[in-house]
């Protein structure tokens, strides 16, 4: 069935197209770059947490020193879990000198006894931080677990997503 366009409806969908057609010659990068590029100047919140090994760590420690891949995750979240393998073949290809994994648990449902469990059952090659009245999880606006953040020498977040990165450390060079 074919359906008249009224003239004003033609030339109001003319408009709206000349009008997209400009802003992509204007701003020629996909959304998320455009985004990305007003990411990258957003410095990560510093934080000081309790490693389980009764250490502290404090993120503004690193600065300058090396990259931070930071990991929040719960021990009742499977796909948390499940993504351990990759991290673990991250540590062994990428030196702590120039990578720091540090897990955060995010608090909310786990207890500092029931995460330490998980540790001895499932140990890690990195810090795991416990993150007990969630103040950090807060700042950092953490919505959804796994979540990853990528900070570089200089302390801005260069890679923030649910998935883990393809290639960390090429979000960290300038």
């Amino acid at each position: 069935m074919k359906t008249k366009c009224s003239k004003t409806s033609r030339m109001v969908c003319s408009m709206l197209l000349a009008l997209l057609l400009s802003l992509a010659l204007v701003y020629p990068g996909s959304a998320s770059e455009v985004g990305k590029r007003d990411f990258e100047t957003k410095m990560a919140p510093d934080f000081e947490l309790d490693d389980l090994e009764g250490g502290t760590v404090k993120l503004s420690a690193l600065r300058n020193e090396k990259a931070v891949l930071i990991y929040f995750w719960a021990t009742w979240c499977p796909h948390c879990v499940s993504i351990q393998p990759n991290l673990t073949k991250l540590r062994r290809e990428v030196s702590e000198q120039d990578l720091e994994i540090l897990g955060i648990n995010v608090g909310s449902g786990d207890s500092l006894a029931r995460v330490k469990r998980f540790q001895e059952r499932h140990p890690a090659d990195w810090p795991i931080l416990y993150d007990a009245d969630s103040k950090v999880t807060r700042s950092y606006g953490v919505q959804g677990i796994p979540l990853f953040i990528l900070v570089d020498l200089e302390g801005r977040e260069v890679f923030r997503g649910n998935s883990f990165p393809e290639d960390p450390m090429a979000h960290t060079r300038q």
